[in-house]
């Protein structure tokens, strides 16, 4: 049996955009001792369930639109909340292993999507959205545990690619401050499709888990810079082309960098890795920049751009990579590809990249590691979290930490004949978690 209120006692279940305590309940009625509160918003009860609570006494119609439950689309589930006699409306919503995590939502009420000022918020789906966070008994590197802090900063910098200042949040590891002669290796993390470059941080809590990776040693301490992946130019908005922002990160993103913080400057101590969209345009920079880029991560992600080049040869990027697999190996110290069993058995783009790495003789590479995590986990930042951290776990690892030399792999893999079994929908069940 899990214990969910002991999950939740981590502060990390208060913790959002707007606040650091846990939110007291809405006061309705009129002002004074005539007035009541009462608990609005989401709360998880002690089975795991999540009820929601929206009061809207003059409303007709509430309904929840949800990102997650095992029976959602990609675009999520609308649920038809009821109406109480006391003007709340509410929705009990059962608790599922694999809806677990950051889930968005909004209500919607007669008609027009609503916050709930008495719930947290991140971007996500273009937009604002209120979430809750529903404990994860099978992952907790990212709550906030009795370790070194590191610290999130927003850098606003000049873009001479847009002509316009842009924006990046960087985390520095809790010893960055304190070892003034240390330099630190980077990674570029990129955001999905519909996020921004705070969702990493608000949604999946990535500060936390590299605190508790680099605090218990599975990590090294690293500084992690995330650019917003979706501010496109006039020119590219349309197709959503990565022409401008990739541009922006080689030109003006590492040059403020490399001047601001004491980041090591050679392509083996420097990654750039993404979740969804964001891992195409890690795929869009790092295959066409070997001589920049050492290390690359694909959370639930194509490692081409599928959107814009529907075939791998119009991927005028990667040609070098065709029927040169051998290279890679030479290229990358460490290409990974993360995702949830149920979208890999039903996402047929991302079973043809593992195919043409296959072919191509990419999978066999020492630098490849896979991660398939087993059940219904599926698109959403439950799944993406896992990935991250996995990644991180190998990232920059054997590397001299003085001259920030590439040394030979001897890691053990994650992955090796298995990789070619995946691309033919037959997972090795040793790599599935």
């Amino acid at each position: 049996m899990v214990d969910f209120a002991e999950l939740m006692s981590n502060q990390v279940f208060n913790e959002d955009t707007q606040g650091f305590e846990a939110r007291g309940p809405e006061r309705i009625g009129p002002r004074g001792p005539k007035g009541k509160s009462i608990k609005t918003g989401a709360e998880v009860q002690p089975n795991g369930d999540v009820l929601f609570r929206l009061y809207a006494p003059e409303a007709t119609s509430v309904k929840l639109d949800f990102s997650g439950t095992h029976i959602r689309t990609q675009k999520g589930i609308v649920l038809e909340m009821e109406k109480k006699e006391d003007g709340t409306f509410e929705y009990l919503l059962p608790y599922s292993p694999n809806d677990v995590g950051p889930r968005d939502f909004c209500f919607i009420v007669d008609g027009a999507k609503v916050l709930s000022p008495y719930l947290p918020m991140y971007w996500r789906t273009g937009r604002p959205n209120n979430y809750i966070e529903i404990p994860d008994p099978g992952f907790t590197l990212h709550h906030i545990e009795k370790v070194p802090q590191g610290s999130v900063v927003f850098r606003t910098y000049w873009s001479e690619v847009y002509g316009r200042f842009m924006r990046c949040v960087v985390y520095l590891p809790a010893e960055y401050n304190h070892e003034p002669e240390v330099s630190y290796p980077v990674l570029y993390l990129n955001n999905g499709g519909s996020e921004n470059e705070t969702t990493w941080i608000n949604g999946s809590k990535v500060h936390h888990i590299l605190d508790n990776l680099i605090a218990s040693g599975e990590a090294v301490p690293m500084v992690v810079v995330m650019t917003n992946t979706m501010a496109f130019r006039p020119e590219d908005a349309e197709k959503e082309q990565l022409f401008g922002w990739r541009d922006m990160i080689l030109k003006d993103t590492i040059p403020f960098i490399e001047s601001e913080y004491r980041v090591r400057t050679d392509k083996w101590n420097r990654a750039v890795a993404g979740d969804s969209f964001g891992g195409v345009a890690a795929g869009f920079i790092g295959w066409s920049h070997p001589e920049i880029f050492g290390n690359l991560g694909f959370f639930a992600a194509p490692i081409y751009y599928e959107n814009l080049y529907k075939t791998f040869e119009e991927n005028k990027h990667m040609h070098w990579m065709f029927n040169n697999g051998d290279e890679v190996g030479k290229q990358y110290k460490l290409i990974f590809l993360s995702r949830g069993e149920a979208e890999y058995l039903t996402n047929w783009i991302l079973q043809m990249c593992d195919d043409w790495m296959s072919r191509n003789g990419i999978m066999k590479q020492n630098c490849v590691h896979v991660r398939l995590y087993g059940g219904d986990f599926t698109h959403d930042h439950s799944t993406f979290r896992r990935g991250f951290a996995d990644f991180a776990k190998l990232l920059f690892k054997d590397l001299d930490r003085t001259l920030g030399q590439h040394k030979p792999d001897t890691r053990p893999r994650l992955v090796e004949e298995s990789a070619v079994k995946i691309a033919a929908k037959e997972p090795n069940k040793k790599e599935i978690e």
